[in-house]
This record gives C-alpha cells, sequence and structure tokens, in this order.
C-alpha cells in the first residue's frame, strides 16, 4: 500500500495551503494511504485530492463513478457534472488527469445550492469512508 510522507506529498505539487498545514502538522508522518485518510488535520477535501493521486488507476475510477452515484441519489445541483466527470475519468490515457477528474466529480457530488456547508462537510466525509472501503478492498 502507498506510503505518503513529505516527500510524496511534495512530489506531488500540492497548493500551498495544503503544504503549510502538513508543513505545521504532519510533517513527520510517513503511513500508508490508510492512515493518511484518518489524519485529523487535514481537511477531507486535500485527503481525497492526494489520495485520487495515489490509489490505483482502477480505484480512481470506482471513486469517481461512486460520487456520481451519490450526487444523483442526494440531488446535488451538479450531478450532471458529476457523471460527466465519472464518465471523463475511465476516458482519459494519464492517471494524472484521471485523478484530476476524479477530484471534480467529488467536488461536484459535495457541491450544494444554496451553498450548506454541513451537507458538503458531510458528503466530503462520506466520501473519505469510500475512499476508505474502497483501498482496504484491495488489500
Amino acid at each position: 500500500m502507498k506510503q505518503i510522507n513529505t516527500d510524496i506529498l511534495k512530489s506531488l505539487n500540492p497548493c500551498a495551503d495544503l503544504y503549510k498545514v502538513w508543513l505545521a502538522h504532519c510533517k513527520d508522518f510517513n503511513g500508508t494511504i490508510l492512515e493518511f485518510l484518518e489524519l485529523d488535520k487535514i481537511p477531507a477535501k486535500d485527503k481525497i485530492w492526494v489520495a485520487v493521486r495515489v490509489m490505483p488507476r482502477f480505484l480512481v475510477e470506482v471513486f469517481a463513478i461512486d460520487c456520481a452515484f451519490s450526487a444523483s441519489a442526494t440531488a446535488a445541483p451538479d450531478a450532471y457534472f458529476a457523471a460527466t466527470h465519472a464518465a471523463d475519468a475511465t476516458f482519459y490515457d494519464a492517471d494524472a488527469d484521471a485523478a484530476y477528474i476524479a477530484y471534480y466529480a467529488s467536488y461536484d457530488a459535495s457541491n450544494t445550492t444554496p451553498v450548506n456547508n454541513d451537507v458538503a462537510c458531510a458528503e466530503r466525509e462520506t466520501q473519505i469512508d469510500a475512499l476508505i472501503m474502497l483501498l482496504e478492498s484491495e488489500r
């Protein structure tokens, strides 16, 4: 299972905010992706961003599809975009493109109108649980 540490995170070229939080709270962390997903100090959206970049391609595609189903089930305003992103994630050759698109399927599934941060945060936590189940199934 993929290890996550400062060197790996830095190689993914995270945004400045994620890297700053990482250095402040987790710079000495060296654990599996499953252990990373359990960290308290890293926001769920950033956990998802990292996970889809280090997970096996097949699981990235499954995650994107799961996000599309979730968006449909909750009638998220961006359900159409989540489904489109899920389909796109299975289409692109480059793993980096699939990861990017899966992340946006996740975003679309958590988008609510009017903006309801509690609902969006709950959806992101559900997505983290889905990632954990997917990764555990591959053990």
